[in-house]
């Protein structure tokens, strides 16, 4: 990995409700001001990694933010129960980038 991608907002995605990572990544974005953020997520949490980019690009902050790169990748980890074997888990890296900024919404009439 390049020392650019190191230094991004990591997400990193598990065993969670959907949401919690959808807000963590609004968040970088709306409140911490990163342009870019990193999603990253092994074996069964593959596809909630896919769901939360999906969520934030097409529900949430549509025409946005988009995906800028998908990476896959092996890690290889020492089994626990038989310490002798080694196991591959699939992994996934997605980059989020931040096309435009995000508006506060307009006043309604009659508020200040």
């Amino acid at each position: 990995m390049s020392e650019a991608t190191t230094e991004l907002p990591t997400i990193y995605v598990g065993r969670k409700p959907l949401m919690n990572y959808v807000i963590a990544a609004m968040t970088q974005f709306m409140s911490q001001g990163a342009d870019k953020i990193r999603i990253v997520a092994r074996g069964r949490a593959i596809s909630r990694a896919v769901d939360v980019a999906e969520v934030l690009r097409t529900r949430y902050l549509p025409g946005i933010v988009d995906v800028e790169s998908v990476n896959i990748g092996t890690d290889e980890i020492q089994n626990p129960q038989n310490p002798e074997r080694t196991d591959r888990v699939s992994t996934i890296e997605i980059v989020l980038i931040k096309k435009r900024e995000i508006l506060p919404a307009a006043p309604k009439e009659g508020e200040s």
